[in-house]
């Protein structure tokens, strides 16, 4: 997968695409591993190579969003200054991921403003679908009892 054809970085600058592909990492983990905890510093952002992630919330119980679609972006509060992530990411299954960190990507965008720009509108298309996914999926769930 190159990182352009990814539906968030698709049609950037090949300049620009040129300058984040020098500051990301390719990272091979086998299943289970944790790749970032709920309320952590977001220092980074994450894109699915292959594998299966789950990004999961518990509280009170658990909760777990798989992943598996590469190209997928994960780890968004990693876009935002001061974000903490709002789930835990841990590989359901080994998992190839691309880790992109956060203040070399501000870097990136304070030389090219237009691309932050352009990619905080798509960040913004990536949480609506992510939100949609998850009412679907909530709202789906049937319960044997009255709530």
């Amino acid at each position: 997968m190159i990182l352009n054809e990814t539906e968030f970085f698709r049609g950037i600058d090949p300049d620009v695409m040129n300058k984040i592909t020098a500051i990301y990492s390719e990272e091979d983990h086998p299943k289970d591993t944790v790749l970032f905890k709920k309320d952590e510093d977001a220092k980074s952002i994450f894109i699915l190579k292959t594998g299966t992630i789950n990004l999961v919330i518990q509280n009170g119980g658990t909760f777990a969003i798989p992943l598996s679609n590469p190209g997928e972006v994960f780890g968004l509060s990693g876009m935002v200054e001061g974000g903490a992530y709002i789930a835990s990411g841990i590989c359901a299954e080994d998992s190839k991921v691309i880790k992109i960190d956060r203040d070399k990507l501000d870097e990136i965008f304070n030389q090219h403003p237009y691309v932050g720009l352009i990619l905080l509108k798509r960040l913004g298309v990536v949480l609506s679908k992510k939100l949609s996914r998850l009412y679907r999926d909530f709202f789906s769930c049937s319960w044997s009892e009255p709530l």
